[in-house]
C-alpha cells in the first residue's frame, strides 16, 4: 500500500505541475552523486521534475559518467588536467533555471571518480535574484554535506535548503516570461577588459558563435534543434557573476528564450565554459580539462574577413547607441 501511495503521489505531483503555483511551489532542490553515507551512487534525494531528472541525466549520467567510462581525463597529462571537481553552474532550460554546485567527493567505499552534485530549480524568478539569493547559499550546503558521513544528515540538509529557498522566494516578485529588448547587452560586452585590445576576444567569440552554431544550419530561435557549442570566455573572479549574466542574456536573444544555455564557473579558474544547446559528453569535457586543452575561444588566432569585421562593429556601434538610450531614460 504504500509503495501504491508513493506511485499516486508522483502522478498527482505530474498532473499539477502546469498548474499556477507561487513563486515557492515553483523552487524545487535536488541532490545526487556520490557521498560517504552511500555505499554506491546516492538514493535520489529531491529529483521531483522532469527538469531536475534531465539535469542528473545529462550532466552526471552522460556527461560526467560518459567521461569516466571513456577515461578521457584520464589520458590527460597532469598539466593538462583539473585535478578536482568543482563549479557552480547555472542552466536555463524549458523555461526554468537551474542553479547548482558540484565538488569532488567519495562514496562510503571510498572511490572518488564522482562529485556530488546540489542544485535548485526555480521558475518565474529573477537569474540576477538567483544570483544574490541562492548561488551564494549552495556554498554552506557543500560545507555542510563534506562535513557529515551521515546519509540521514544529507537528506536533512537538503530539506532543509529547500525550505529556506522556498521561503526566500516568496519575497520574490515571480517574473512572466517576456521578450525582454537585449539589443544593449552587446555593448556591454564590448567594454568587458577582458575581451583584450581593440575588442579581438569579443570578435573572435562571436564567430566561433557564428561558425558553430549558425552555421549548423537550423536558424536562430529554434532552440533545441541548434547543433550543441561550446565557448571558453574569459573572466575575472569579481565580476563573473555580472559576466555569466550578460552572457546568458545575449545568447537567450540571440537563439531564442528556449534555448537550453549551460553556464559552468570552476570556482578556481579565471574562465566560464557556457554550452549553447543541450551539452554532451564532448562538451562537458572541458569540466577537468585545463586552458591547455581547451582555450579560451577569446584567443583561438581565427582569420576572420573583413566583411565580418565591419558588420560586428556595426551591430556593437547600434548596440552603444541604444544602451547610451537606456542611460538617458534612466533604464538599468
Amino acid at each position: 500500500m504504500q509503495a501504491l501511495a508513493s506511485i499516486l503521489k508522483k502522478i498527482a505531483q505530474r498532473f499539477n505541475a502546469g498548474a499556477e503555483k507561487g513563486p515557492s511551489e515553483r523552487v524545487f532542490t535536488a541532490a545526487f552523486g556520490k557521498h560517504p553515507g552511500w555505499d554506491d551512487h546516492i538514493d535520489d534525494i529531491g529529483l521531483e521534475t522532469d527538469i531536475l531528472v534531465a539535469v542528473k541525466r545529462i550532466l552526471y549520467i552522460q556527461g560526467i559518467g560518459g567521461n569516466i567510462d571513456a577515461g578521457s581525463w584520464d589520458k590527460l597529462e597532469q598539466d593538462q588536467r583539473i585535478e578536482k571537481f568543482g563549479h557552480a553552474f547555472v542552466w536555463c532550460m524549458n523555461g526554468s533555471v537551474v542553479v547548482g554546485r558540484l565538488w569532488s567527493s567519495r562514496d562510503g567505499k571510498g572511490r572518488s571518480s564522482y562529485p556530488m552534485v546540489v542544485c535548485v530549480q526555480c521558475s518565474q524568478l529573477p537569474l540576477p535574484w538567483l544570483f544574490e539569493n541562492i548561488l551564494p547559499r549552495l556554498e554552506g550546503i557543500e560545507q555542510a554535506c563534506t562535513g557529515t558521513t551521515s546519509a540521514d544528515d544529507v537528506r536533512r540538509i537538503i530539506e532543509d535548503a529547500r525550505n529556506q529557498f522556498r521561503q526566500l522566494a516568496q519575497q520574490c516578485e515571480p517574473v512572466h516570461k517576456s521578450r525582454e529588448d537585449c539589443s544593449h547587452i552587446l555593448a556591454k560586452l564590448a567594454e568587458l577588459p577582458e575581451m583584450g585590445p581593440n575588442r579581438q576576444g569579443l570578435y573572435r567569440i562571436l564567430y566561433h558563435i557564428d561558425r558553430e552554431v549558425v552555421q549548423a544550419g537550423s536558424g536562430a530561435g529554434r532552440g533545441r534543434e541548434l547543433r550543441p557549442a561550446l565557448i571558453r570566455v574569459p573572466a575575472s573572479s569579481p565580476a563573473v557573476q555580472e559576466n555569466v549574466l550578460l552572457w546568458i542574456s545575449f545568447l537567450l536573444a540571440k537563439f531564442g528564450p528556449n534555448t537550453p544555455i549551460l553556464a559552468l564557473m570552476p570556482l578556481w579558474n579565471s574562465w566560464i565554459d557556457i554550452v549553447i544547446g543541450e551539452p554532451t559528453d564532448l562538451h562537458l569535457f572541458c569540466l577537468r580539462a585545463s586552458g591547455s586543452v581547451v582555450p579560451l575561444t577569446s584567443s583561438i588566432p581565427y582569420r576572420m574577413g573583413s566583411e565580418f569585421i565591419t558588420q560586428t562593429n556595426q551591430l556593437i556601434n547600434d548596440s552603444q547607441s541604444e544602451d547610451k538610450g537606456r542611460s538617458s531614460s534612466g533604464k538599468s
